[in-house]
Formats: C-alpha cells, sequence, structure tokens
C-alpha cells in the first residue's frame, strides 16, 4: 500500500492532517524562524514580518492565509476549506508553542536543510489527507488545478524564491539568502519524494529471441508484468521480442538473474521511471483524486 491509499482512511486522514501540520509549525517555529530563515511562501513573509512586529510567527501565518482561503473555498468547496482551516490552524499554534522554546538548531546550515526538510515532509503528509498547509499551498493547488503535470515541489520551488530573496534584503545578509534558497530546494525535494516517492520504479526493455523461455519466469518467478513487443534487430535483422516490464527497484536484482539464466545474450536496458500508474501501482483515478 502506498502513502496516497494510507492516507484515505477514516482515521489515518485525520491523523496524517494532524500530524503533518504539527511537522510543519514545529518546523517554522523552532527551526527556521528563531534562525532568520524565511524559506519561501506565507511561512516566510510571516518570519519577515515577525522580525518587525513580535506578535508570533504562528499568529501572521494564520492572519495571511485568511484571504487566501476564500480563494480556495471558491476553488475546492466547503468541505476541503474546512480540512485546510484545521492544518492552517494546527500550524499557527504548533508554530507559536514551540517558538517560545530555545532553538535547538543554531546553525544556520544545519536549521536551513534539516528544518526545510521537516517543513517538506510535514506539508507533504498534509497534502496527501487532502488537505493544504495555507499559504502558496493555495496558490500552488490552484495552479496544479490548471496544470497537473507539474510537479508540486517544482511549482513551490518557483513560487517562493522571490521570499527568500526578500529574506535577505530584509535581513542585510546574503548569507542568510541564500540559506533560505537552499531551504526551499531541500523543501521541494522531500515534498516531492512524500508525494512521488511511492511511484518512482524501474523500466526494463529486454530484447530477446527466448521469450517463450523468459517470460514465465519473469511472470512467476519476479512477479512482474510484461508487455511483449514483436522487434526485429537493427544490425543482423534477426525476428526477436522486446519486453517491456514495469518493476519495483527490489525486484530489479531478480529480473536481471533471470535474463541471464534464460539468455545470456539479451540486450536489456534499465530506466528510471518518476511515475508509474496501473495494477501493482497506483491507479489513474487515485492520481486525479489529488
Amino acid at each position: 500500500m502506498d502513502l496516497y491509499s494510507l492516507a484515505q482512511g477514516k482515521w489515518t486522514r485525520g491523523i496524517f492532517l494532524a500530524g503533518g501540520s504539527l511537522l510543519f509549525g514545529m518546523s517554522l517555529g523552532l527551526i527556521l524562524s528563531p534562525n532568520k530563515l524565511a524559506a519561501g511562501g506565507v511561512a516566510g513573509i510571516s518570519v519577515l514580518l515577525d522580525h518587525f512586529f513580535p506578535l508570533g510567527v504562528g499568529t501572521f501565518t494564520l492572519l495571511l492565509n485568511l484571504p487566501l482561503l476564500a480563494l480556495y473555498a471558491k476553488a475546492f468547496g466547503k468541505n476541503a476549506t474546512l480540512s485546510t482551516l484545521a492544518a492552517i490552524s494546527v500550524c499557527a499554534l504548533s508554530a507559536d508553542r514551540f517558538s517560545s522554546l530555545a532553538p535547538p538548531v543554531t546553525d544556520t546550515l544545519l536549521a536551513a536543510v534539516f528544518g526545510s526538510a521537516l517543513m517538506g515532509l510535514g506539508c507533504g503528509a498534509v497534502f496527501l489527507s487532502g488537505a493544504t498547509t495555507g499559504g502558496t499551498d493555495i496558490i500552488t493547488k490552484l495552479i496544479l488545478r490548471k496544470r497537473p503535470h507539474l510537479a508540486t515541489g517544482k511549482v513551490f520551488l518557483a513560487v517562493d524564491g522571490t521570499v527568500c530573496l526578500a529574506g535577505g534584503i530584509v535581513f542585510k545578509s546574503l548569507s542568510t539568502a541564500l540559506y533560505a534558497l537552499l531551504g526551499l530546494f531541500v523543501f521541494s525535494k522531500v515534498l516531492d519524494s512524500v508525494l512521488y516517492g511511492a511511484n518512482k520504479a524501474k523500466l526494463v526493455l529486454i530484447v530477446t529471441a527466448k521469450s517463450s523461455r523468459l517470460l514465465p519466469e519473469l511472470l512467476s518467478r519476479a512477479d512482474v508484468g510484461c508487455t511483449v513487443i514483436s522487434s526485429r534487430t537493427g544490425y543482423t535483422g534477426t525476428a526477436a521480442q522486446t519486453l517491456m516490464c514495469a518493476m519495483k527497484k527490489s525486484r530489479l536484482h531478480t529480473v536481471r538473474k533471470l535474463v541471464a539464466q534464460a539468455d545470456s545474450t539479451a540486450f536489456m536496458l534499465v530506466l528510471d521511471s518518476s511515475e508509474i500508474y496501473g495494477k501493482g501501482f497506483e491507479l489513474l483515478q487515485q492520481k486525479n483524486k489529488r
């Protein structure tokens, strides 16, 4: 079962939403804000505002999100908006609560990397639950509704980069801006890993003249599905078959061994696949619900 399916259960949806929001607020209040890292979005703007008006980074996060929630409600409906409001509230409250504690990380580089990774993990969990943590999450989700082919983390990277640069101006430090940009990059990578990591797999193309011997082995012993394509080698013109197989990375070793046993002269091409949908992987219906 992948993370998306796990997050759709009656109880697990709430766990993902609450846990992810708590992680997001913890990273903002406990690590990023004390180190003056405005790593993009409304959270980053809140760090900047809290520098001038110390009302609490979580309080600013909540206030800045209220206008955006109106747009979200219009686009996604009442139920989705209530879930997002719950996530934003937990983020805001936990950020202010954790900001009252002594920061556990005072090294700016470590804070940028691990604080942003923690925020990406939390944001991804909230996204899997069907809600958002507000701010540019809402803007990103609206963009993805019109451009679903875009990777979520890359959209965040584009939208939030200007806030990181603004942080360098406010805090009068180019290093702070660069650390924030590094944090934003880490955030986007972790977020994409949470949302799409379960779909990353291997695509294997096997050109062989002994498919009748190899195919049953792959189906039974490696437990991978195959598509058989009639082929012809370009150099000799010999008739052959190309077996196209999508599989989890953990099964690649078994497949490689079976191919070597069945046909030592086979041509085998292994490709990385960032997303695979269908039986044995995430279904297209699940992807379209996000």
